[in-house]
């Protein structure tokens, strides 16, 4: 029927083409759009998928969204691309890019050159420049492995692959991969003086995800040898456990989250591990499974958590001073997440469009079948 080795059975074909069926109900054009070419591998000059290309932009939430942007092509304030989260110019630009509106968009071409002039123009050295931490110029780098890799994808995803300034990313990605096979945005001496000796997962995804929206042509020299590295650091990890003990390293690493951004799940390294080859290997069972586990009767997924509200620091300028200050989460406690309160960023109207957590999500489900979708 598909050919997937998930679909053992009828009734894992039925869960299949339930999930298909919903998502191609969607009211959102891009939910359709990705199912229709992800997931049923359309063309994309089929009709149906030209049509719903089409309507991505000029759906409401999204339409509005970018009605946000200013003429000179930010989001937030023109003075940072990154802060404050999640209303900056890098933000808008991962999520529209997720969401499938295209390139062609006019606010899209201005929001990417926005980005990259003030990408070219900082500091490419790595680890960065010391700042104190009260000077800004510190948290606005955004060569760092997590910006650096979400962004190299985005732009590819916006069709950006061949723009010089696009494939030096690429390469800065390469050239500072860790010995351990992953990246890290923490650097040697950043902890207080306590050494960083293991790369990270949530600064590893980012640069793979980048990859894997790149054709294999188009990786830099010492790309393919970057990405093997890095799938096998998370792999040796079954994507989510201590290579040491087999114990879950992160209790949030096993919910369903959207959108990821710079933050990790099963779901998310499935889906990377997957769009790079290597959904079959044999570590991938245990998150496979408990993905698998997650599914609901009528084989969608639900969101089961969010990341949207759980930063401890966000920096945000005062209206009335024009100052930039930070605004920290206070009395958190770092073994759960989400014990967040929330206060410290405001979530743009777009993201009330893409599900309520603990509902069958579109999005999740989406991923869900892009990372299960493995090929004989």
């Amino acid at each position: 029927m598909w050919g997937f080795k998930v679909l053992s059975s009828t009734v894992e074909v039925a869960k299949w083409d339930q999930a298909v069926a919903w998502l191609l109900k969607n009211e959102n054009p891009g939910v359709r759009y990705w199912t229709l070419t992800d997931i049923l591998e359309k063309s994309k000059s089929d009709a149906e998928a030209v049509a719903a290309l089409n309507g991505i932009e000029s759906w409401d939430p999204i339409a509005e969204y970018l009605r946000e942007q200013h003429p000179a092509g930010y989001w937030g304030d023109g003075e940072d691309v990154y802060w404050p989260k999640w209303r900056a110019t890098v933000w808008a630009l991962m999520l529209l890019a997720e969401l499938g509106v295209p390139r062609t968009n006019p606010s899209i071409t201005r929001g990417a050159e926005y980005f990259l002039r003030v990408m070219d123009g900082q500091d490419r050295s790595w680890p960065p420049p010391k700042y104190s931490e009260e000077d800004l110029r510190g948290w606005r780098l955004v060569w760092e492995p997590c910006v650096t890799g979400n962004m190299a994808r985005t732009l590819a995803e916006f069709g950006f692959e061949s723009d010089p300034r696009v494939r030096e990313m690429f390469e800065w990605l390469v050239k500072n991969q860790r010995d351990d096979g992953g990246w890290n945005c923490e650097t040697e001496d950043s902890r207080e003086g306590e050494a960083v000796h293991h790369s990270s997962f949530m600064s590893t995804i980012e640069p793979l995800w980048a990859f894997s929206s790149l054709e294999r042509q188009k990786w830099p020299r010492g790309g393919r040898e970057a990405v093997e590295r890095g799938v096998e650091f998370l792999l040796m990890h079954r994507l989510f456990k201590s290579d040491k003990s087999g114990k879950v390293i992160r209790p949030e690493w096993t919910q369903l989250h959207f959108p990821l951004f710079y933050f990790y799940d099963i779901l998310h390294g499935l889906r990377v591990v997957t769009a790079l080859g290597f959904g079959g290997d044999g570590r991938t069972k245990d998150a496979r499974d408990l993905l698998l586990s997650k599914r609901l009767p009528d084989g969608t997924w639900p969101m089961e958590a969010t990341y949207l509200r759980s930063l401890r620091r966000n920096f945000v300028k005062d209206e009335k001073t024009g100052q930039w200050h930070s605004v920290k989460e206070e009395g958190i406690d770092l073994s759960n997440i989400y014990k967040s309160t929330g206060k410290v960023v405001e979530v743009p109207s777009i993201y009330s469009s893409l599900g309520e957590v603990g509902k069958a999500n579109p999005w999740v489900t989406l991923n869900a079948l892009r990372a299960l979708k493995d090929k004989e």
